[in-house]
């Protein structure tokens, strides 16, 4: 296939899309998640292959990915620690799809591959594009001038050494993967769907029993409270029993532990409330009391006056848009508590009607430089060509388009214009473009290169306003939060085992949360999130069973102390371990029996489906058509575990069957015939197809849901993540 777009270096472009689409705040955060690993050690092993490098790579690809399109400089520990497991999840599918695509005589070669992201590429320019690149457009070309974007995209090969255009490079090789990993995951579905052998014999007595029956019935949930009184038992040795004959249904894939965790929130004190409120509005008088904001902000420190126009709609709080738009140009805004989060004050002080964006082509004439070296002109004689084009311009010799298919810094020649909003642009480009009149032009100097913008239109004038905003935020002293941990302390003193630790957190009126089966990996127990350490101290090599942690600190919002009350190793665990989940499941199958035989003998007794509706409080489903080949949506959310006994049911004799959750008490008025038997039984093969693999997408999704879950647990893995990744 041929390649996308010719292949260019356009160093002036890549600033000007960078600049536009304000990438520089993600620079510098992503440094603090790339971490170095010794060759010695393991974090990730599959099938033998140490993937620590791999790993590290492709989980730095998705954090960035996921900055971006949330549009965020930072990721809570939640959403960092998903991206773990997310990446992880790739790696081990991607494993599973190269060994068994290999099995079936499939390797994807690198001219494969070439083929696949010329595609994905291709696709930006149809009807049916990669919706991830779509959002990667979208990010560059927030105002919808996409096509410097799809430019840059589709020549991003060429930048994969700019430093200046590392986080969208890391951004599409992450997209790429994941495209690449959709279409081997495709072709693995359809081979493994379309290469079932599904025998004759089986195709028959599916179709013997392809009827549809005319139900009456109703669904008892046995966890309502009409069946309170419902009281089933079990004996030790029907538990030991049953986990002799299930073991394996509960073998555990990843090593978790339970993890007692007593929480001390950090919020302010009454006495810090006071000292926070009289400090603003002292703060207030003085703002109100000084000769000029430019003096007030150098007595108080505040930095440089913001000189920003802004529309209303710019202001995302609706209570600051109405502080600083529905009040006189001037009048002080007092001090305003927003949610017990911060308190506000501060002047709108210039108003002023403003185009809110400006219309303009432009022609670019570079010049090399430090940052620029692959520029073949001088200063000297980009100056000269910068003064010719002006004057071309200014004695209308030409016009901004007759010039700009020769001087576009990279766009495509039909792209010859942009529209350029005031909030994102630098202040004083912006006020240069609006003051220059429509169908003039206006020069700007940069580091690199001379910009001429010709200004084309610009938006209806629209009121907007210069302010000044102060805020203080509402926070803990330091001796209150010196006091808080000091709680801490005394709870960590106070015990020597989980179960002390439990009882004295009671005692104190301690937030107390008891985690389950917590993975390696987590961030959080239960809705306690931002717990990572507690969770890397507990599966630390030296903790063991009943100790007590350190006191840990989040950002000084909250200290916790831990107790690690058990610890859970992959594999089949021991019977004392599931006991309690074998005695609920037990208790749960009973309960069915029992409630199964109470109902059936009521109907034996008599007792219509009307009556027994309104004993247990619920509806009689009338006239109910149910198929033997479809699935619950189809048979009015029957379930399919229950169908097959339905369909074994004598007509009008009502009768009680269980379902995995539910119990039905049904009557079967009339069944269909079943269809004639195809030719081949092709068509019976079909709908025992769609039995097997799911009708519908989201059947079809939960099938190869399964199936990638049965080749990931085949593969041998050494995951020691939380050895590199304890905080």
């Amino acid at each position: 296939m041929a390649a996308i777009g010719s292949i260019r270096k356009h160093g002036v472009l890549l600033i000007i899309i960078v600049g536009i689409a304000l990438l520089a705040f993600l620079l510098g955060d992503f440094d603090k998640f790339t971490y170095i690993f010794s060759n010695k050690n393991v974090m990730v092993k599959v099938e033998g292959k140490q993937l620590n490098e791999r790993y590290d790579q492709e989980f730095n690809q998705n954090l960035l990915l996921l900055k971006v399109f949330n549009n965020k400089q930072t990721l809570s520990e939640l959403e960092t620690y998903q991206m773990h497991e997310f990446t992880m999840e790739q790696i081990l599918e991607e494993e599973v799809l190269n060994n068994q695509l290999k099995g079936l005589g499939i390797v994807f070669s690198d001219e494969m591959i070439m083929e696949i992201s010329e595609e994905m590429l291709a696709s930006l320019t149809t009807q049916n594009p990669n919706q991830y690149l779509v959002k990667l457009v979208e990010y560059l070309a927030p105002n919808g001038d996409s096509q410097q974007a799809i430019s840059l995209i589709t020549n991003i090969e060429d930048y994969k050494n700019d430093e200046r255009a590392r986080d969208i490079y890391l951004v599409y090789k992450a997209i790429q993967r994941m495209n690449i990993m959709d279409v081997k995951r495709k072709i693995f579905f359809s081979l493994t769907q379309n290469g079932v052998q599904l025998s004759d014999q089986l195709a028959k007595q599916v179709g013997e029993n392809n009827q549809t029956a005319i139900t009456q019935f109703i669904a008892l949930n046995p966890n309502t409270p009409v069946f309170n009184d419902v009281k089933p038992s079990v004996s030790e040795k029907e538990m030991k029993d049953f986990y002799s004959k299930n073991k394996n249904r509960y073998k555990r894939t990843a090593n978790t532990r339970d993890i007692d965790l007593a929480i001390f929130q950090v919020a302010p004190s009454a006495d810090d409330l006071r000292t926070i409120e009289d400090s603003v509005r002292a703060k207030y008088n003085r703002f109100v009391e000084a000769s000029s904001i430019v003096q007030f902000n150098i007595d108080e420190m505040e930095g440089t006056m913001d000189s920003t126009y802004y529309k209303r709609s710019d202001i995302t709080l609706d209570t600051l848009a109405s502080l600083i738009f529905d009040r006189p140009v001037g009048a002080p805004i007092e001090p305003y508590n927003y949610n017990d989060m911060v308190w506000y004050f501060g002047k709108p002080y210039g108003v002023a009607k403003r185009a809110d964006s400006v219309q303009v082509a432009f022609l670019v004439i570079d010049y090399q430089s430090d940052n620029n070296p692959t520029s073949t002109r001088t200063k000297e004689s980009a100056t000269a060509l910068k003064d010719s084009l002006e004057n071309l311009l200014k004695t209308r010799q030409a016009n901004i388009f007759e010039l700009t298919p020769s001087y576009l810094g990279g766009r495509a020649a039909t792209d010859t214009t942009m529209w350029v909003p005031e909030r994102g642009t630098i202040p004083d480009l912006y006020n240069h473009l609006l003051e220059t009149p429509v169908g003039d032009f206006y020069t700007q100097e940069n580091p690199n290169a001379f910009v001429i913008f010709g200004i084309i239109a610009k938006t209806e004038p629209i009121e907007k306003r210069q302010f000044v905003l102060y805020y203080e935020e509402i926070k803990p002293s330091d001796l209150t939060i010196s006091n808080i941990r000091k709680s801490a302390t005394d709870l960590r003193h106070s015990a020597t085992s989980a179960d002390q630790f439990v009882e004295e957190a009671n005692k104190r009126g301690i937030q107390l949360v008891q985690g389950v089966d917590i993975p390696s990996m987590g961030s959080q127990i239960l809705q306690v999130q931002n717990v990572r350490e507690a969770i890397g101290w507990a599966f630390s090599p030296e903790t063991k069973v009943d100790e007590i942690s350190e006191i840990f600190n989040f950002e000084n919002q909250m200290f916790y102390v831990a107790a690690l009350r058990s610890i859970h190793k992959k594999g089949v665990p021991k019977f004392s371990e599931v006991k309690d989940e074998i005695e609920q499941e037990l208790l749960a199958e009973k309960k069915k029996e029992m409630i199964q035989t109470q109902v059936q003998d009521e109907l034996s007794k008599g007792a219509t489906l009307a009556q027994i509706a309104e004993k247990y409080k619920t509806p009689v489903v009338d006239s109910a058509a149910l198929s033997f080949t479809g699935e619950a949506y189809q048979n009015r959310q029957v379930e399919s575990s229950a169908l097959g006994k339905i369909f074994s049911l004598p007509t009008n004799t009502p009768s009680v069957v269980t379902g995995t959750n539910f119990l039905y008490v049904i009557s079967v008025n009339s069944y269909g015939d079943a269809p004639q038997l195809s030719q081949n039984y092709q068509i019976e093969k079909m709908a025992l197809s769609n039995m097997l693999f799911g009708m519908s997408r989201a059947g079809r999704a939960r099938t190869e849901e399964v199936k990638m879950k049965y080749f990931k647990d085949q593969l041998d893995v050494v995951d020691q993540r939380y050895l590199f990744y304890s905080r």
